[in-house]
């Protein structure tokens, strides 16, 4: 997971290099088409064609790729009007939602911590968009969003990963899932970015379609077979302190003192919301 995390946080960058040239949906159509196509490649390269269980793997893989679909549709939008490392803290808020939203669909304990570090996150949240209403970028609001899809994936793979039979097969399935959900969308637009000569923003599609998509997570559905929703969520926190970095490094982006300040609570709030866990004390 710690792998995931770095090869995620890259994933901010790589996205922001996409949308250079391409529009939201293209960079996430194209991705997919990367991913899925690539990973089936090394599947059936790998293990050889299995119908066994196809279609029971297939209707497993559709709310997961639903769900991560919704996900980064709404991030990468985010992503054309706000920052790579506010993106990254602000996805984590998925990590505060994962214990509540449990809580409330699906009727696991919870109790006064959770909505208590739920208030001190959207303090940092705030806190990080810059502390003032009229300073709400309209890409912050769009990745807040993302955090909801996120929490529920992750507790959609929590649920199910024990039966899933080949995690890096399921993997593929939700990358097609994601790509014939996208497909609507790329045809709803008025005009395509194609053809696009420009290196960068295929490098970010590569990047977006091999690291962050076929083995990130792949990795995250292997994981989760042993790992509580809760735990895996505090290791995908990594991802947020990765973009930051790579921000900084790649992008030259900078966080004033302020908005670090509340990147920190953030953290803090997810950390300890792991911590309170009664899961992770058995």
């Amino acid at each position: 997971m710690i792998l995931a995390g770095i090869l995620w946080g890259f994933g901010f960058v790589a996205t922001v290099f996409a949308l250079r040239a391409f529009t939201p949906v293209e960079t996430l159509f194209y991705r997919f088409v990367v991913a899925f196509f690539i990973g089936e490649i090394l599947y059936l390269s790998l293990k050889g064609p299995n119908f066994t269980s196809l279609r029971e793997e297939l209707l497993r893989a559709l709310p997961a790729g639903l769900l991560l679909g919704g996900m980064l549709l709404l991030q990468t939008i985010g992503l054309k009007y706000t920052t790579a490392s506010k993106s990254g803290f602000l996805t984590s808020l998925y990590v505060i939602l994962v214990p509540v939203l449990n809580s409330w669909f699906f009727k696991t304990k919870s109790s006064w911590q959770n909505y208590a570090l739920t208030v001190l996150a959207l303090i940092g949240t705030f806190i990080l968009i810059g502390g003032r209403i009229e300073g709400v970028n309209v890409g912050d609001l769009w990745t807040i969003g993302c955090s909801l899809f996120a929490a529920f994936h992750i507790i959609y793979i929590g649920k199910i990963s024990n039966k899933v039979g080949n995690a890096f097969r399921f993997n593929n399935f939700q990358s097609m899932w994601c790509l014939l959900a996208l497909t609507p969308l790329l045809l709803a637009q008025e005009k395509t970015s194609l053809p696009v000569v420009e290196v960068l923003p295929w490098l970010g599609i590569l990047c977006l379609g091999i690291g962050s998509s076929v083995i990130a997570f792949y990795l995250q559905i292997r994981t989760q077979r042993i790992l509580s929703d809760s735990t895996a969520s505090m290791l995908f926190l990594l991802e947020s302190p990765f973009a930051a970095l790579f921000g900084f490094l790649i992008l030259s982006e900078r966080l004033s003192l302020f908005q670090t300040s509340g990147a920190l609570i953030i953290l803090l709030a997810s950390v300890l919301q792991i911590w309170l866990d009664p899961a992770n004390k058995k």
